[in-house]
This record gives structure tokens, C-alpha cells and sequence, in this order.
């Protein structure tokens, strides 16, 4: 699946999205920032949709599929919350804070495996054609689209918040996947294997299935934000130490 074409244009994309990014972070302008997020997140979503125009400026005629239709695979679910989020106010409610931190956190493991993976790449690996080349451009413009949300200071990576937002999402895909299969059962139509919650998303690879990579996520989360406070914050902010304190206030509370 990874071949030379498909592993320089991923190269080349990181790099693209590396610069750029760190280039926002140099500047340091909140308006920029979310207009960038805003803009990133509508390409993300024109490029998804872009196969319509496309097909019928060429043929004349278009066939919507049912990945236009259904939010179907993960990055579906992702690349909307990335448009959300871009919407959503500057305040840190909790339920904005939830919504930005798992489409930073899903959106960035979802679009990389995705953009590594890519079903559409490996039946056709051509930059040529053009269902092809949208799916790997919408998959870079979602990841640096959820990575700017970190940049941007909309997320903090914490590890409470990131295994909370992240199990929140995990339950939204799983509820998102049996209506979906539930609605193509009840009028007759073939599964579309909606969040793989049917079969395994890759034959080849029996270890990966909807368990293994919800267990995955969530600690890759966890492992990762506790490394990052352990480096970043100081000692009285890091995750264990609140956990003590708030487990030492409650027992202060309990005594007589």
C-alpha cells in the first residue's frame, strides 16, 4: 500500500503543514488563527464533497454515494467536528472544550491512519485519478486543521480532559455506526459496515478491530498527555498530584 508516490506525497504534505503551522505559531494572531481553522475545516469538507462537481463538469452527470450521505467511517465524524469547532465560541465551556479536544485527539490518529491506510489509494494507486488524490488532500487538510487546534491554544493537552473527550467520542462513533447500519438494514439496502462495526476494517490485519483501536486511543492519550505534563507542567499540576489532592479533600471532608 505504501508505495515511493505514496509515501513523497505524504512526506511532502507534512512538511507543507508543518511549515505553515509553525509559521502560526511565529505569529501569534488569534483572528488569523481562526480564520485559518475555519478555512481549513470548509476545504476539508469541499474536498469531500468536490467528486460531484468534478464528475459532472467532466461526464455531465454525478452519483452521490452513500459516504455523501452517512457519516460512515470515523474521519466522516471528524472532519464535521472540525467545523464545529472552528464555530464553536472562544470561551472554554465544558462542552466546548470536550468537542475541540476530541476532534484534536480523533481527528489527528483517525486522519493519519486514514491518510496511511487510505482503502481508495491501495484499490487505485494513482495520484491520477482524482477520487484518489481528494482523499488523501481532505485527510492532510483535516489533520492540520486538528493539530492547528493545539497550535491556536484551543486545546490543552491534559490528561483528564483527553481520555474524558476521547471516550466521548469513542461513544458517539459507536452510536453513529449502529444507527447508520440499523437505517441500510431496515430498508434492505447492503451494509455499509458503518464505524466497522461489522467486519474488521482490515482483513489483512485481524488484530485491528473496533475494540482494539478504541483501547488504543485511549492510551495513547493517556501516555502521551502524561508525558507531556510530566516535561511541560510543574509538579503540583501534573495529573496525579490533582488526583491526590482532590482524593485528600475529599477525606478532609469525611472527618468529623
Amino acid at each position: 500500500m505504501l508505495d515511493n508516490t505514496h509515501i513523497l506525497y505524504i512526506l511532502i504534505s507534512a512538511l507543507i503543514g508543518a511549515l505553515l503551522l509553525a509559521g502560526l505559531a511565529l505569529l501569534r494572531r488569534p483572528r488569523l488563527n481562526r480564520a485559518v481553522l475555519l478555512l481549513t475545516a470548509l476545504i476539508t469538507v469541499a474536498l469531500h464533497y468536490s467528486p460531484l462537481w468534478v464528475d459532472y463538469l467532466t461526464e455531465g452527470t454525478a452519483t452521490v454515494g452513500r459516504e455523501m450521505l452517512f457519516l460512515i467511517y470515523p474521519c466522516h465524524i471528524c472532519m464535521w467536528l472540525l467545523v464545529i469547532s472552528a464555530l464553536l465560541p472562544e470561551r472554554r465551556g465544558v462542552l466546548c472544550r470536550l468537542v475541540r479536544d476530541f476532534t484534536f485527539w480523533g481527528g489527528v490518529v483517525c486522519g493519519t491512519i486514514g491518510l496511511l491506510l487510505n482503502e481508495n489509494y491501495d484499490k487505485v494507486p494513482s495520484l491520477a485519478d482524482y477520487g484518489v488524490l481528494k482523499g488523501l488532500l481532505s485527510h492532510s487538510t483535516m489533520i492540520f486543521g486538528c493539530i492547528l487546534l493545539l497550535v491556536a491554544g484551543y486545546v490543552r493537552i491534559r490528561v483528564g480532559w483527553g481520555c474524558a473527550a476521547v471516550g466521548a467520542g469513542l461513544a458517539l462513533f459507536f452510536i453513529d455506526g449502529l444507527l447508520v447500519n440499523w437505517l441500510f438494514d431496515r430498508f434492505g439496502l447492503p451494509s455499509p459496515n458503518a464505524m466497522y462495526l461489522k467486519e474488521l476494517p482490515f482483513p489483512s490485519l485481524p488484530w485491528i478491530n473496533t475494540v482494539t483501536i478504541g483501547i488504543a486511543a485511549m492510551l495513547t492519550v493517556l501516555l502521551t498527555s502524561a508525558v507531556y505534563e510530566q516535561i511541560a507542567l510543574p509538579r503540583e499540576e501534573r495529573w496525579y498530584r490533582r488526583l491526590i489532592g482532590a482524593y485528600q479533600d475529599i477525606k478532609k471532608r469525611r472527618q468529623p
